[in-house]
């Protein structure tokens, strides 16, 4: 699924992993003290999330999309939705 936003506006997108989260654990790694992503939150067991939510530009996260295809690692990046209980019907 190709990222459909674009500019230097920030956004959050969920980056997970695939499979085991090894390859997330070096996406961390490689990303600490980058000023331009912000970590907003882990989700999975402790010290092994699957998933991250971040705070980015569209423009870092369509790189990162980009990335990850090109050097074929096992990561997905989207755009993070926000999630509802109900699906807008009135009844």
């Amino acid at each position: 699924m190709a990222l459909t936003q674009s500019g230097p506006e920030r956004g959050r997108y969920l980056v997970r992993a695939m499979g085991d989260a090894v390859p997330l654990s070096s996406f961390l790694n490689s990303i600490a003290g980058d000023p331009a992503i912000t970590v907003v939150d882990r989700i999975g067991p402790a010290g092994q999330p699957h998933t991250v939510v971040a705070e980015l530009s569209h423009d870092r996260a369509r790189a990162l999309e980009q990335q990850f295809m090109q050097n074929q690692q096992p990561l997905i990046i989207e755009p993070d939705q926000p999630i509802s209980m109900f699906n807008g019907d009135s009844h």
